[in-house]
């Protein structure tokens, strides 16, 4: 039944911040009766206040050798930078990447006001000169290139890239896995909240009929769009509504699209990837006439400590809040205000003010 599923993932997250872990015991219990797991051992070693290098696997199979000693970790994105603050805070974080807000007023400098100072590295920064100078515990990097020469230096180099829900959850885990400790432990809970959450969204939706499914475009700006095999894509199948650009056979995160083309679409909704785009569509004069211009169906997506709707931590609330907008009446049941605050707070540590959870709506 969909209320009692609903009712089930807020009583996960009651029991979350009751007990600071989710779903049973913790890594590090289950490294002490698990010989056999050198990932767990060192773990358990971890917790016991004795840290042992870890050897990790990342996103292509590599195996890295992260060094005992090791408890910072360099990262060259945004989405990298906000998960390494999810599981290990802002002592964690060697720097900040290419795009993450750290603007006045921001959420993120709320949150972590100790980042401060910390600088903001892009790939073309991350050289053996530049990385030696920050001496992270580990670099996070999605460039052959780069990684080969960090690795050549004797710098751990993990490979990660984020372009799937799948994806999300294994670098959280590679993360998670780096920095052991506490941060694996949550890591393992997210893993697990993640799974619960699109196993509810998806089965709610299931028995949508195709004809009762609104279509949705997902606008990067008015001339950008995503089509199939795109993040956005996934969460906008999994809550019930068709992809428009994918259904003319676009593909990929970043398609070019006309107006001509998206009223000849008229989706019933819009999504915007800013506040900025979507005021250009309920704004501009070419767009007036677009069904979801009419309807009043024209959103940006939520932003936080980065936007949700693209591979990011929070895509696992992007899913619940795709819900209620695609398909208002069958997510009904979804309190999303409180399964925002909850998130936040246990995986954040951090309780949002009205104010701030307005602004993560763009309210």
């Amino acid at each position: 039944m969909r209320v009692s599923k609903n009712k089930a993932i807020a009583a996960i997250f009651t029991m979350a911040l009751a007990t600071g872990t989710l779903f049973g015991c913790s890594q590090s219990d289950q490294a002490a009766s698990d010989n056999q797991s050198s990932q767990s051992q060192n773990t358990a070693s971890e917790t016991q206040g004795e840290p042992q290098d870890r050897t990790i696997a990342d996103m292509r199979g590599d195996e890295v050798l992260v060094p005992a000693e090791a408890d910072t970790v360099m990262t060259v994105n945004s989405v990298a930078t906000q998960m390494v603050l999810m599981l290990g805070g802002e002592d964690a974080a060697a720097t900040m990447g290419r795009g993450f807000d750290y603007s006045e007023g921001s959420l993120n400098q709320a949150m972590f006001p100790g980042l401060a100072g910390k600088p903001t590295i892009t790939g073309t920064d991350v050289t053996v000169e530049n990385v030696a100078a920050i001496d992270p515990g580990l670099v996070l990097n999605g460039d052959d290139d780069t990684i080969e020469a960090l690795r050549g230096a004797g710098i751990p180099t993990a490979y990660v890239s984020v372009t799937s829900p799948e994806t999300i959850v294994e670098a959280v885990r590679l993360i998670g896995d780096a920095l052991g400790g506490e941060a694996a432990e949550k890591a393992d809970a997210y893993e697990k909240l993640y799974d619960q959450i699109r196993e509810e969204i998806s089965s709610q939706s299931a028995g949508l009929a195709d004809e009762d499914k609104p279509t949705v475009l997902y606008m990067r700006s008015t001339e950008s769009t995503t089509g199939s095999g795109s993040m956005p894509d996934s969460w906008i199948t999994a809550v019930g509504g068709v992809n428009a650009a994918a259904s003319i056979g676009l593909e990929g995160s970043g398609t070019d699209i006309n107006a001509e083309t998206i009223m000849n679409l008229d989706p019933d909704v819009i999504i915007c990837e800013s506040e900025k785009v979507r005021d250009e569509f309920l704004t501009g004069a070419a767009y007036t006439e677009l069904a979801a211009v009419k309807a009043g169906a024209v959103y940006a997506a939520p932003f936080g400590t980065a936007v949700w709707s693209m591979g990011t931590a929070e895509t696992v609330l992007q899913l619940s809040w795709a819900g209620t907008v695609i398909n208002p009446e069958l997510y009904a049941d979804i309190d999303l205000d409180q399964r925002t605050r909850d998130f936040y707070q246990q995986f954040f540590g951090y309780e949002l003010s009205d104010e701030q959870l307005d602004g993560i709506f763009h309210r």
